[in-house]
């Protein structure tokens, strides 16, 4: 019968500690062959703790959660293999500021930030760690920008939104230029200005656009400049 080696346990962690120039404890993690193995506290000045995680071999894992002085939550993520993976959330004073979604240390999914009203700011959405869209928000919630992006770029249409939601510009990109035709609108979306641009340069300045139901064979109808003229400057 060969003989076998004994199975020995597993060394019992040794805790690391760090302390101040005052003697207080900074942070604590238990260490198992020279390697964080277990849960790392972190501590404020007064003794209250500041950061919770979990080290497996040296690497984060699972949730960590951040916290104010006055104990309030923070920061919190998910970890796996010691990268970002999965959600995470910024708070200020208790407010939730932003939530993102990680794979594998990169950005992915849905991320969104927060007006102090609680009310949507800025809604995105990654791809392996790039932006591929974009929503812009005021402060009742109504969306007053929606881009499109490539590769992190932008790409495709830009669109600007006025009161009420009605469309107040289009912008054309393409790797991050304005290129293409852009476009701006009139409260009854009705197209009143155009302006040509190529990799960024504008072709020619904006020219008036004549209402689709003007009746004097395409010409701008009257008080039409002045309008334009408003619009233009913004």
């Amino acid at each position: 019968m060969p003989l076998t080696a004994p199975t020995l346990p597993d060394p019992a962690p040794a805790m690391a500690e760090t302390h101040d120039g005052d003697g207080c404890l900074v942070s604590r993690v238990p260490m198992i062959d020279g390697r964080p193995h277990g849960r790392f506290e972190c501590f404020h000045p007064d003794g209250s703790l500041r950061l919770d995680a979990e080290y497996e071999h040296g690497e984060l894992s699972g949730l960590l959660r951040a916290y104010a002085a006055d104990g309030s939550l923070e920061y919190e993520a998910n970890y796996a293999g010691g990268q970002l993976h999965g959600n995470s959330a910024t708070y200020l004073n208790g407010r939730l500021q932003a939530r993102q979604q990680y794979a594998n240390g990169q950005l992915a999914g849905e991320s969104v930030c927060y007006a102090p009203s609680g009310d949507v700011a800025a809604r995105c959405v990654y791809r392996q760690g790039r932006l591929e869209e974009e929503a812009i928000y005021a402060h009742e919630g109504a969306v007053v920008r929606r881009s499109g992006y490539r590769a992190g770029k932008l790409d495709g249409e830009t669109r600007e939104y006025g009161a009420g939601g009605t469309l107040v510009q289009s912008l054309p990109y393409r790797n991050d230029l304005l290129h293409g035709v852009a476009r701006r609108f009139d409260p009854e979306g009705e197209v009143i200005a155009a302006r040509s641009y190529a990799d960024g340069m504008p072709r020619g300045d904006w020219q008036a656009m004549a209402r689709a139901d003007d009746d004097d064979g395409g010409a701008a109808p009257a008080g039409f400049a002045q309008r334009l003229e408003r619009w233009l400057r913004g």
